[in-house]
């Protein structure tokens, strides 16, 4: 359980909430999926600065955590933490490696559904293909002059008891991951924000060793 919410503090803490209420909701989505996928076609790699805000009602307060974060194609996943404390998550398909406190742990994404869950969500965004996502979740999207916002809802009851909602919001300009939030319960949340981001600058995949 430490490691799941160690996860869900990070895979990057708004600057402002997420606001559908500010946004129209999209219903025409042929020019969004071709955009989307046009971007993920040119992006092989990712590489920037998040900031994460982790909120929960039993603390009645926001942790604070920064790091980089790293995405390769199709299903690589690093979160390298600096601050508060040093604390690294890699997810190389269905392996996760995490070191915190110098000890290193090694898991199998597929025995653990929230964390499979997750990693199914923001790969799907990030290689441009919603289209796995649509018999499992309820999808919504929205937009306003700068960006699409979407959110997804779980239809698994297995999958709320860990996950009650995950909005996504992409920039129009670049069709990459603004803002990241997961809704464990609804007063709790992880909210993540990615900035200074660089494309196609990883060339080897040696970032996302799960040895």
């Amino acid at each position: 359980m430490k490691t799941i919410y160690l996860f869900l503090t990070l895979t990057v803490a708004f600057l402002a909430p997420i606001q559908a209420q500010t946004m129209k909701e999209l219903h025409n989505l042929g020019d969004f999926n071709r955009k989307l996928l046009a971007a993920s076609a040119a992006t092989e790699s990712i590489e920037s600065s998040f900031t994460q805000v982790k909120f929960l009602d039993v603390l009645n307060e926001s942790i604070v955590s920064k790091g980089t974060f790293y995405f390769k194609k199709t299903d690589k996943i690093c979160l390298d933490y600096r601050s508060p404390m040093a604390y690294l998550m890699v997810i190389n398909g269905h392996k996760i490696k995490i070191v915190a406190d110098g000890k290193k742990s090694l898991m199998n994404l597929k025995s653990n559904q929230m964390m499979n869950e997750v990693q199914t969500m923001m790969t799907a965004c990030m290689v441009g293909d919603l289209s796995k996502m649509s018999a499992n979740y309820q999808l919504q999207y929205f937009e306003d002059a700068t960006h699409y916002l979407i959110k997804i809802k779980p239809l698994s009851k297995a999958v709320q008891a860990y996950i009650k909602q995950i909005q996504i919001k992409l920039n129009k300009k670049e069709m990459s991951v603004d803002t990241l939030r997961i809704s464990e319960t609804a007063t709790n949340y992880t909210e993540y924000t990615f900035s200074n981001k660089k494309f196609n600058t990883l060339k080897d995949d040696q970032r996302f060793n799960v040895r």
